[in-house]
C-alpha cells in the first residue's frame, strides 16, 4: 500500500535526524578523540534534552496550540553566542519540483532540530567553547556530504550501512539500526508516538481550557484508554479552534 506523503515525509525527517547525529558522533570520535564512555552521556544528555523540548511543545499556548515557537527560542539561546544553530543539509543537485523542495525544508528542518539538541548536549558535556564547536558542525557536515559521495556511487542502501558501520565503531556498539530513507520500517513507530503526543497535548489544553473557565475542580482525566478516539473527537471540539489535527493526503 501506498504511503501517506505525511507518512512519507515523516521517515524522511526521522532518517535526516538520526543521519546528522551519527555524522557528529564519527566526527567526535575521529576527530576529537572522543571514546565510548563520553559518548554514552552525551546520549544521555540529548535524551534529557528531548524530553525537555517535548514538554515544552506540549503545553498549549495562548490559543491553545503546540508551544513550538517556545521550544523553537529556546533551543536557539542554547547555542547563541557559541555556534550556529543552524544545520544545512548537503544536497548534490537543487530540488527538480514542489514536493521534493518540501522534503528538502522538512529534512533542513528536522537536522536543524537534531544538531541543536546534539551540541548543546556536547555543550554540556565536554564543555566545548565556540573553536571546537564550530569544528564540530563543520567536520558533522563534511561527513553528510561523505554519505552524499557514497550514497551516488554505491546507492543509499550501501551509504547508510557505511555510516552505520562508522557510528558503531565509535560507539562500540554493533546492533545500531538504520532507520529506512522512506520511513517504511518505522512508519508504525512514527504514527504511535504522533498519537501518543497527540493525546498528551489534548489533556493539556483540555485541562487549561477549563481552567479558564473556571472549573479547575472537574476531573479532566477524560482521556482513559477506552474509547479514546471519541474522547479525542469531543475533546477538539471543547477545546476552541485546536488545529493540531495532522493533515493527511
Amino acid at each position: 500500500m501506498r504511503k501517506s506523503f505525511q507518512a512519507e515525509m515523516d521517515g524522511t525527517q526521522q532518517a535526516i535526524s538520526q543521519i546528522v547525529c551519527w555524522c557528529t558522533t564519527i566526527a567526535l570520535h575521529q576527530e576529537f578523540g572522543v571514546g565510548k564512555t563520553r559518548l554514552d552521556r552525551i546520549t544521555d544528555r540529548m535524551n534529557e534534552l528531548e524530553e525537555q523540548n517535548t514538554s515544552v511543545i506540549m503545553i498549549p499556548d495562548s490559543n491553545g496550540r503546540p508551544s513550538k515557537q517556545k521550544a523553537d527560542s529556546i533551543r536557539e539561546s542554547w547555542l547563541a553566542g557559541i555556534v550556529d544553530s543552524d544545520y544545512r543539509v548537503p544536497m548534490l543537485r537543487a530540488p527538480k519540483n514542489r514536493k521534493e523542495e518540501q522534503y528538502r525544508i522538512a529534512g533542513n528542518r528536522a537536522a536543524k532540530i537534531a544538531w541543536q539538541i546534539y551540541a548543546k548536549a556536547v555543550i554540556d558535556v565536554l564543555h566545548y567553547g565556540s573553536d571546537r564547536m564550530t569544528r564540530l558542525l563543520k567536520e558533522s557536515r563534511a561527513n553528510y556530504e561523505q554519505l552524499n559521495t557514497w550514497g551516488h556511487e554505491d546507492g543509499m542502501d550501501v551509504a547508510m550501512e557505511k555510516l552505520r558501520r562508522c557510528a558503531a565503531d565509535a560507539m562500540q556498539s554493533a546492533d545500531l539500526e538504520v532507520v529506512d530513507l522512506d520511513g517504511s520500517s518505522s512508519e508504525a513507530k512514527v504514527e504511535k508516538e504522533f498519537r501518543r503526543q497527540e493525546v498528551e497535548f489534548i489533556k493539556r489544553a483540555r485541562a487549561q481550557a477549563l481552567g479558564r473557565l473556571g472549573v479547575a475542580a472537574q476531573p479532566v482525566n477524560v482521556l482513559a484508554d477506552q474509547n479514546v478516539q471519541d474522547k479525542i473527537h469531543l475533546v477538539m471540539q471543547q477545546v476552541s479552534q485546536l488545529p493540531f489535527q495532522r493533515r493527511r493526503t
